[in-house]
C-alpha cells in the first residue's frame, strides 16, 4: 500500500488541481489560438491541456507527500548522492537478476531500487514525446531542456522545497537526474512510433488557419465582449452616482447606450476598423462595393453602432427596465411597460434564430454586418 500510495497518491492531488489551473489559463489560452490561428481546434485543446495535466503530476511526483515542517526540522539532512551508477550497484546487491520466470520477474520489479529506476525513467519520457511532436523541437535542444527540468525538479527537493522546509526532505541523487533524461530522450526517439495515429502538427495549424478565416462566432462573441466590457466598467462608475430606482436606471441605460454607440463609432473609424476587442482577436472591419475595397464612412460604422447597441446589447437591461416599471405603473403605462416586454421576447427570438441560421448555413454576414456594409476580416498571417 506504501508504493500506491506514494506513487498513486500526487496523481489523485494532480487531478483534483487541474481543473482549477485549467480555469486560469483559460482565458490567455483562448486569446494566444485565437491571435496566432484564429480557431482552436478540438485536437490541439485535448494535447495541451493533457500537457498540462502531465506537468501536474510530474511536479507533484517530485514534492509528495509533503512531511511536516517539524519533523523535517526535528530530522537530519539527507546526505547528496553524487556517485553516477550508484542504482546499479545497488540493484545488483538487494535483487536476484534471476528473471528467467514471471514470479522471477514480478520479484525482480517489486525491488525498491528497480521500480524507483523505472519510474524515474518515465518521469520525463512524455516531455519528450511532446517535445517531438507538438514543440517539432530538435534532438540537442530538447535534451538540454529535459535535463534542466530534471534539474529544476532535483533543486527543488534539495532547497527544502524552496526554503518552506528547513533543509531537504530528499535525497539529491544524480542517477535521478541520468534517468529522467534518459528516459525523456527515449521519449523523443519514440515520438514518431508513439504518436503515428495523429496528424501532424503542421496538418493541425493549417486546419486552425483554414477555420480562423471563417471567423468563427466565437470569435466575434469575445472580441465584442471585450469592448462592452470596457464600456460597462464606465458606466458602472457613473451609476454609483446615479439613485438606484427605476428612473435612475433609464438614465444609467442611455448614458450607456450612448457610450457604446460612440466607442463603436468612433474607435473604428480612427484605427482603420479596429477596436480593442477586435485587434486583440485579430479581426477588422471593412467595407466593399460591387466587390471592391472601399473605406467604410462614418454613416456605416454608426449603423453598425445603434444596430448592436440598441438592438442587441441592452435587453437584458430593457427586461430589468420593464420589471421595475411594471412595479410603479398603472393601468395604461404598466400595459405598456408590460407589452414592450412581450415585444422583447419576440425580437429575442428573432435575434437568436437569425444568429443560429446564420450559423449552421456558414453565412459570414449577420444581420447588422449586412445592414450596414460592413463585415469583420481576419488579420491572421500564416506562419
Amino acid at each position: 500500500m506504501s508504493i500506491v500510495y506514494t506513487y498513486l497518491g500526487p496523481i489523485r492531488s494532480a487531478v483534483m488541481v487541474f481543473p482549477l489551473l485549467a480555469l486560469v489559463l483559460t482565458v490567455p489560452y483562448i486569446l494566444f489560438e485565437y491571435r496566432r490561428y484564429g480557431a482552436i481546434p478540438l485536437l490541439r485543446t485535448i494535447l495541451v491541456y493533457f500537457f498540462i495535466l502531465y506537468l501536474i503530476n510530474a511536479y507533484f511526483q517530485v514534492i509528495l507527500p509533503l512531511p511536516s515542517r517539524s519533523e523535517v526540522a526535528s530530522s537530519a539532512a539527507p546526505a547528496m548522492q553524487l556517485d553516477p551508477g550508484n542504482f546499479l550497484r545497488m540493484i545488483r546487491r538487494t535483487a536476484d537478476l534471476d528473471i528467467s520466470g514471471r514470479r522471477e520477474l514480478l520479484a525482480f520489479l517489486k525491488n525498491p531500487f528497480v521500480y524507483q529506476a523505472i519510474l524515474n525513467a518515465v518521469l520525463l519520457f512524455p516531455l519528450g514525446v511532446y517535445l517531438h511532436y507538438y514543440f517539432r523541437r530538435g534532438f540537442f535542444l530538447s535534451a538540454l531542456i529535459i535535463l534542466a527540468v530534471s534539474l529544476f525538479f532535483e533543486f527543488t527537493q534539495y532547497s527544502g522545497l524552496y526554503g518552506y522546509y528547513a533543509h531537504a526532505y530528499r535525497t539529491f541523487d544524480v542517477d535521478d537526474l541520468i534517468l529522467n533524461t534518459a528516459g525523456g530522450i527515449a521519449g523523443w526517439i519514440l515520438s514518431p512510433l508513439i504518436c503515428f495515429v495523429l496528424p501532424a502538427r503542421d496538418a493541425i495549424d493549417s486546419a486552425a488557419y483554414d477555420r480562423g478565416e471563417r471567423i468563427p462566432f466565437f470569435r466575434r462573441f469575445l472580441a465584442f465582449m471585450v469592448d462592452f466590457s470596457l464600456i460597462y466598467i464606465v458606466s458602472w462608475v457613473i451609476s454609483r452616482i446615479i439613485p438606484d430606482n427605476a428612473f435612475g436606471l433609464i438614465f444609467e441605460l442611455i448614458v450607456s447606450i450612448a457610450l457604446l454607440t460612440a466607442y463603436l463609432t468612433f474607435m473604428p473609424l480612427m484605427t482603420d476598423g479596429y477596436t480593442v476587442g477586435k485587434w486583440l482577436f485579430r479581426l477588422q472591419l471593412v467595407s466593399e462595393r460591387r466587390g471592391r475595397r472601399v473605406e467604410p464612412s462614418l454613416s456605416q460604422y454608426l449603423i453598425r453602432a445603434l444596430f448592436i447597441s440598441v438592438l442587441l446589447a441592452h435587453i437584458p437591461v430593457y427586461y430589468v427596465l420593464c420589471e421595475q416599471m411594471k412595479q410603479i405603473t398603472y393601468n395604461t403605462a404598466f400595459n405598456f411597460w408590460n407589452g414592450f416586454q412581450n415585444l422583447l421576447y419576440v425580437v429575442l427570438f428573432a435575434l437568436v434564430v437569425d444568429i443560429l441560421a446564420r450559423m449552421m448555413l456558414d453565412k459570414k454576414e449577420f444581420l447588422h454586418e449586412k445592414i450596414s456594409g460592413l463585415h469583420n476580416e481576419s488579420r491572421i498571417v500564416r506562419k
